[in-house]
């Protein structure tokens, strides 16, 4: 587990109910530092009182230099309801009063979604972006990581904890995947968070794969750092499936404070390499640094020595405006001039495309050029392109080696282990195109 310095530690009284989330909590807190030492436990007595500092403790505390401001965060933990809906919490807020934040209580609550639905074929489709629909789970919300271009990572307040794991996997996992009988692999990813900084202590993985070994399915972590030692021991690793959000030296270093040094992901794909666990990468947000040429050249050629992925992916930042990148990176300085010139003067053409802000050529440009690193280290390593348009699937398939219809990348449903894909009658190909008589999404 990350080294975390909470400034306070909050818990709801529901985490009593079962010794066992009692002791998955006390567990984490012995792995952490945090500032007074002490749990607030919050009831209907306090709990409008603590949604409010909670807006403000991390937003307004003096952050040290030595410590990655993510590190900080308080840390909640709750029991997550495994309703399959939010449940209403009206009278909660009528009691509290005006000017308590209802997001805030929900999380208190642990009234969030357990599970969530992404790129559904109809959606994708009018939107022009090629991936595969998914539905994943969360155990947590929130990131001690502080990445710049993610909202959550710059202004996150806190992170809610799940502890009722147990209950989770007996109830949430079995009716997900009864539901949904066509998809073969899961992401265990968290909602704007990243469930293997909590390792081992929290323990969803254990329990996760286990659950998923019943079911003869297969679970992705999703991670922007490198904390994979505990796989060793982990049993029913070989249902693992390690994804990594991969970059450079100077994004690591100066865009996503707390993940560590950008090789350290390329050396625990390595570990997983030898703990038989199958690795992919993707380049997301690949970001147009000035230098950007020769940082993603050296990164290539590292990753494809020292380790051997079954997929490396591209996608270039966006779903934002260049006026919402420079707020999240506090300004454009960093960026190759050339590249927001160009998206400056595509700025009306590229607005409410979800592949914005830059345009297609300069797009294009890059991921050529990631290809060519690429093939220079790795003739068979599958590449593609995640959440691109039709048109850069079009023009750069070739290029990449792969069909946008049915291509393998980092965490598609239908991708066990082993670099092949396993089609299935409820999902028989990517978002590329729409699914025909499922208009609103898949199976």
């Amino acid at each position: 587990m990350y080294p975390l310095r909470p400034l306070k530690v909050y818990a709801h009284e529901s985490v009593q109910d079962d010794p066992r989330q009692v002791r998955r909590m006390e567990r984490m807190l012995a792995a952490v530092t945090p500032a007074d030492g002490k749990i607030v436990w919050i009831n209907d007595g306090n709990m409008g009182d603590v949604a409010r500092e909670l807006v403000t403790l991390w937003a307004e505390a003096e952050k040290p230099d030595d410590v990655p401001a993510g590190y900080l965060r308080p840390l909640l933990f709750t029991k997550l309801s495994v309703a399959e809906e939010p449940q209403p919490i009206d009278d909660v807020m009528a009691r509290l009063g005006e000017g308590v934040p209802e997001g805030v209580i929900n999380h208190i609550l642990g009234n969030f979604k357990p599970i969530q639905e992404y790129h559904r074929y109809a959606n994708d489709y009018q939107q022009n972006r090629v991936c595969w629909p998914t539905w994943d789970f969360g155990t947590m919300v929130g990131c001690p990581h502080g990445c710049r271009y993610c909202g959550f990572g710059k202004r996150g307040a806190y992170i809610t904890v799940a502890t009722n794991l147990e209950e989770y996997m007996d109830v949430v996992v079995p009716r997900t995947i009864a539901q949904f009988p066509w998809q073969k692999c899961f992401r265990m990813i968290g909602w704007s968070g990243d469930e293997i900084t909590l390792e081992p202590e929290h323990g969803t993985f254990e329990l996760f794969l286990k659950k998923l070994a019943e079911h003869d399915r297969y679970g992705y972590f999703h991670s922007a750092g490198a904390n994979v030692d505990w796989i060793a021991d982990l049993p029913n690793r070989e249902r693992l499936i390690g994804i990594f959000s991969i970059t450079t030296e100077t994004i690591a270093r100066d865009i996503e404070k707390g993940t560590g040094h950008a090789f350290d992901r390329f050396d625990a794909g390595k570990k997983l390499n030898d703990m038989g666990v199958s690795v992919r990468y993707k380049f997301k947000p690949t970001i147009p640094i000035r230098n950007w040429r020769e940082e993603y050249a050296r990164a290539i050629e590292y990753a494809l020595q020292v380790s051997q992925p079954e997929s490396l992916g591209f996608g270039v930042i966006m779903w934002m405006s260049l006026e919402a990148v420079g707020q999240r990176l506090d300004g454009l300085e960093m960026l190759d001039p050339e590249f927001v010139k160009a998206a400056q003067d595509a700025a009306e053409e590229m607005e409410g495309n979800v592949v914005a802000p830059f345009p297609h050529h300069v797009r294009k440009e890059i991921y050529q050029h990631l290809i060519r690193e690429a093939r220079r280290w790795n003739q068979d390593v599958k590449l593609f392109l995640s959440t691109e348009s039709r048109e850069m699937w079009d023009e750069l398939k070739d290029e990449l080696g792969q069909d946008p219809r049915a291509f393998l990348c980092g965490c598609s449903p239908v991708a066990p282990p082993g670099g092949k894909l396993t089609m299935t009658q409820g999902c028989p190909y990517s978002t590329y195109k729409a699914l025909e008589g499922h208009a609103e999404g898949c199976g």
